[in-house]
């Protein structure tokens, strides 16, 4: 069982009541999006689970927050972990379907760390499933509500397992929505990469591609690692 809470420099994520922990590449993303917004003011977590994110950009950027959680269970932990956090008052959670979320406003920034799975093996807790598996949000039509919800101007950030990143880039670009940064994650140099972190514009540029690394040969917090999470991990 993992553990109930996990406390950073600035809040603490309670996680008990939601499928999805605290993890090392969601707070590697959050401290990666984080560095490359500066002046957004409207920010939309689709399927904020326990807030994490949410509250990663909101340490770091005065702007109006919107988390969307679906399942009741985990919008009722993210509520909690907002409410006890110094952003109360900038962060919304809201319990609804991306689908039929609608505040009448675009957003000039998107996060999304989404269910990974699709036609995979099943847990028995539903809840899990919810949590893991697109069959509620499929990528299809994340991408359909990211081109939606977002400003013309705006950026939409989304953390994908590698072996999905082809398939994301490719579905996004069919709706309209272009990678503009990559970057690939690897545990360390020796080890092929994991996850993928990418930004998408609705204008098409350049892809800027990097790889990064979790922990250096020693076994230590790479130097990267260190820089983006020193304002959040209590021993980065």
């Amino acid at each position: 069982m993992g553990n109930p809470y996990f406390k950073f420099k600035q809040f603490t994520i309670t996680q008990d009541q939601c499928a999805m922990k605290v993890s090392t590449d969601s707070c590697l993303f959050g401290a990666w999006v984080a560095s490359i917004v500066s002046r957004e003011k409207t920010i939309l977590d689709i399927g904020a689970g326990t807030g994490l994110l949410s509250l990663m950009i909101a340490q770091h950027i005065d702007a109006i927050v919107h988390a969307v959680e679906i399942e009741t269970d985990c919008y009722e932990q993210l509520a909690q972990n907002i409410n006890s956090s110094p952003w109360a008052e900038s962060i919304h959670a809201f319990q609804n379907d991306i689908k039929e979320f609608d505040e009448a406003i675009k957003y000039d920034l998107i996060i999304s760390n989404p269910p990974f799975y699709e036609n995979q093996l099943r847990s028995p807790n539903k809840n899990t499933n919810l949590a893991r598996h697109g069959d509620q949000l499929s990528l299809t039509e994340l991408f359909a509500q990211v081109e939606r919800l977002l400003s013309e101007a705006g950026r939409f950030a989304l953390l994908m397992p590698y072996y999905r990143k082809e398939d994301a880039i490719t579905r996004a670009t069919d709706s309209g929505l272009f990678a503009t940064q990559v970057v690939d994650v690897k545990q360390t140099s020796r080890h092929d990469p994991f996850r993928s972190m990418i930004c998408f514009s609705k204008t098409s540029e350049k892809i800027d591609h990097e790889t990064t690394m979790i922990r250096d040969e020693n076994g230590l917090y790479s130097r990267r690692f260190s820089e983006l999470l020193e304002a959040y991990y209590l021993h980065p």
